[in-house]
């Protein structure tokens, strides 16, 4: 017989994960990880605005020789860029952060497959889903632990005068790379909660419920 089961630690546990994936897009895509000292003055149409240069993963936002702001991709081909456009040390961050979030995006889907089914080839679902949520933690740790090290790239000393591994110079640290920090975080901690989603769709309470004949059965 088919049934779904929705539990509270269940659903804590989608959104905590599509949560945490949706962090690390927002770090993979944004090229705000290091924060130029430079301040630009823009205009816009009738407005003026500041901007400062920054530098991502593989993204970054420069003064154009043309006087405009640009934001975008490095001009690369891929992992076969020479180092001294895109550091060797963000070319290994970026394949852990995205194999990170490949894995937390697959998690995203398991979560909800877990509703209405509890083992797959006779291994728990919750088990094998919570594991892949640490291997993506660790992948996302090793990431942050990489992209420091390009700090005395001349990518970077460009934007951030005497800086190296581990310290930025006169860049500032951006948002981006707390949210990648945020996004590791809750991918332990998601871990850490598909044992009690497990433990909650698997009790007796929810057990006598589904002997009963319910199909859709919500138990919090």
């Amino acid at each position: 017989m088919c049934y779904v089961v929705i539990t509270g630690r269940s659903l804590l546990w989608f959104l905590m994960t599509l949560v945490a994936a949706m962090l690390t897009v927002s770090a993979v895509v944004s090229p705000k990880w290091l924060i130029g000292p430079e301040v630009f003055t823009v205009k816009n149409n009738f407005t003026t605005q500041e901007r400062r240069p920054s530098l991502g993963i593989y993204t970054r936002c420069t003064m154009m020789l043309d006087g405009h702001y640009h934001c975008g991709p490095f001009d690369f081909d891929g992992f076969f860029t020479d180092s001294s456009v895109y550091p060797t040390e963000f070319k290994v961050c970026m394949f852990f952060i995205s194999l990170g979030l490949f894995i937390l995006s697959a998690t995203v889907f398991l979560t909800l497959i877990t509703c209405c089914r509890q083992s797959l080839l006779g291994k728990s679902i919750h088990t094998m889903t919570g594991s892949a949520q640490a291997f993506a933690g660790i992948s996302i740790m090793i990431a942050l632990f990489l992209h420091p090290l390009g700090w005395g790239a001349k990518r970077v000393l460009r934007l951030c005068g005497d800086s190296e591994a581990f310290y930025p110079g006169d860049c500032a640290i951006g948002w981006a790379l707390y949210c990648a920090v945020a996004g590791m975080s809750l991918a332990f901690v998601c871990a850490l909660i598909s044992l009690k989603a497990e433990s909650a769709n698997m009790s007796a309470s929810v057990k006598r419920r589904i002997e009963a004949g319910e199909r859709l059965v919500f138990f919090l």
